[in-house]
């Protein structure tokens, strides 16, 4: 298809769906209903608090889990970016690492490391923090938690007063990278054995949980055992806002003082208004489809080029999402992010010459072509709050696909994980924060390794799992780096996914509203350094 012709595609979706955006459906990610805990009206909360005197917040997130339990999957990304948890090292907004429960920390050799935890540091709940309380959180998520792309081998955990030294089986440069993930959330382990734990963790950042509803958001109260001191905010609205046209009406209307993720066609409002302030950058987020190995088609490489060189990512990127085009899983801002020529870019011609030389024929003349005596008819999946660009993309591709000879049919629903775990996709579409703590082992583990958590389409090549298992026992940190940029390559090279495009980042917030900063990472939106004037 000719570029102008998805230009006027893409022109009269955009009419479509913001004649038919609707508001956030009341499920969680698996689709169905969800538990609560004291579920409070988030929309009329704020104008109590106003007269009561109270500094008060109200924020948007486009992600909320079904709960709030640090050690499954990535439920922890709420409590950071809402600063809820704390690690005992993060990462700050520069992408460089920040002492935050450790006072300081030091490796002793490839194996030792020590921490040295906080005086002043205390949970929500009033207890101190010490090294005892850190060993424990630490090794229950170690032993609880479903994401084994984070976990090390542990020789054995000492904790001396506020001194907590960890010692690796194996020597382990990337144990400050993992621990800085939201897995390893230090929470009270006593309080964590009530049922009632996940929907209101004690844990110890600037705010605690006093309200949680996972269709709805959460309410926050200002931590006053923080060690910082004195938090400035007393309260925080945590709105779930999944849909980003909701999220700018509620920005305009002054439901909402902070939001992140503003379409990129709406920040020409915000930037051109005295009133609020725009945070934008680079971030770490890569959009991709995964395709679904499962399927016999799927499993033939060149099919895989074919659906490659058959679609206009370019364009996508460009007109539809103002994104930047991807070659692969990490951007070339990142000292592993491939910085080669990217492989099978739009060449239809080459795509139907692929297609025909591997017997994928129209044999009935009705347009499309066949495999196994069948129409290929490629299910495209996203979920309802990945929003209108999902839907644009697939709509455009099933025009450009149309011309090859495959069928594509794009479908938005609510029970995106049941199809994702089931495997009732051809083509899944995923939006992954590729490096949160500097590294690439985390996102080509968990994503592509066979077996991983995140593999959703069964992606497997003994080659690429080797290397994973090299870069897990690399120390040097170039040598890692060369190792995400061949893992990478090796992905780019197999079409692993169909890497889509690169997202710029943005916060958005009413101008009263200050200590904000703009985490490349996307783990953390706000912390103790919030206020409100």
């Amino acid at each position: 298809m000719k570029k102008w012709m998805i230009s006027l595609l893409i022109l009269t979706m955009s009419f479509i769906f913001v004649a038919c955006g609707s508001a956030p459906q009341d499920v969680n990610e698996s689709g169905k209903a969800a538990e609560s805990v004291e579920s409070a009206d988030l929309t009329t909360s704020s104008s109590s608090e106003a007269e009561s005197g109270l500094k008060t917040l109200n924020m948007a997130i486009f992600w909320l889990d079904p709960n709030l339990e640090p050690t499954e999957g990535w439920n922890g990304w709420a409590l950071t970016r809402c600063g809820i948890g704390e690690n005992l090292v993060q990462i700050d907004e520069n992408l460089k690492f920040k002492s935050v429960l450790a006072a300081s920390y030091e490796q002793i050799d490839e194996k030792t490391t020590v921490f040295r935890i906080r005086e002043d540091a205390k949970f929500q709940n009033g207890k101190p923090v010490d090294a005892a309380a850190c060993k424990a959180s630490i090794e229950r998520a170690l032993e609880i938690s479903d994401r084994d792309d984070v976990k090390f081998g542990v020789d054995v955990i000492e904790a001396e007063g506020q001194t907590l030294t960890i010692k690796t089986l194996a020597p382990e440069t990337s144990l400050i990278n993992k621990l800085t993930d939201p897995v390893f959330i230090i929470v009270d382990t006593e309080a964590a054995k009530d049922e009632n734990f996940k929907y209101a963790p004690i844990c110890t950042g600037a705010f605690k949980v006093v309200n949680f509803d996972p269709a709805l958001g959460m309410t926050l109260e200002k931590n006053a055992n923080h060690w910082s001191g004195d938090i400035a905010v007393d309260v925080v609205n945590v709105k779930y806002i999944q849909d980003g046209t909701i999220r700018t009406m509620a920005l305009q209307s002054g439901e909402i003082d902070l939001a992140t993720q503003i379409q990129s066609k709406d920040l020409g409002i915000f930037e051109n208004d005295e009133n609020y302030v725009v945070y934008k950058g680079p971030n770490l987020r890569v959009f991709i489809l995964r395709l679904n190995m499962d399927k016999p088609y799927m499993r033939n490489k060149a099919f895989r080029q074919a659906l490659s060189y058959g679609m206009d990512k370019a364009t996508y990127a460009t007109q539809i999402v103002s994104g930047i085009p991807a070659k692969g899983p990490f951007n070339d801002s990142l000292p592993f992010g491939y910085e080669g020529d990217d492989y099978y870019t739009y060449n239809p011609e080459q795509a139907m010459a692929l297609l025909d030389a591997e017997g994928f024929l129209d044999t009935d003349g009705d347009g499309i072509r066949e495999s196994e005596g069948k129409n290929i008819v490629l299910k495209y999946v996203s979920r309802t709050n990945h929003g209108i660009d999902a839907n644009n993309i697939g709509i455009a591709m099933q025009s450009q696909y149309k011309a090859i000879g495959l069928g594509l049919e794009v479908i938005q629903v609510e029970n995106y994980a049941d199809m994702a775990k089931s495997g009732d996709f051809d083509m899944l579409w995923e939006r992954w924060t590729s490096a949160p703590s500097a590294d690439p082992e985390y996102f080509l583990t968990a994503s592509y390794k066979s077996g991983s958590a995140g593999n959703y389409g069964k992606y497997t090549s003994d080659a690429f799992d080797t290397l994973c298992d090299t870069l897990e026992k690399t120390d040097a940190r170039s040598e890692r780096e060369s190792l995400g940029i061949k893992g990478s390559e090796m992905l780019i090279e197999d079409v692993a996914s169909l890497f889509l495009y690169y997202q710029e980042g943005n916060v958005v917030t009413r101008k009263n509203v200050g200590g904000v900063y703009r985490f490349i990472s996307e783990i953390y939106y706000i912390d103790d350094r919030i206020t409100v004037k």
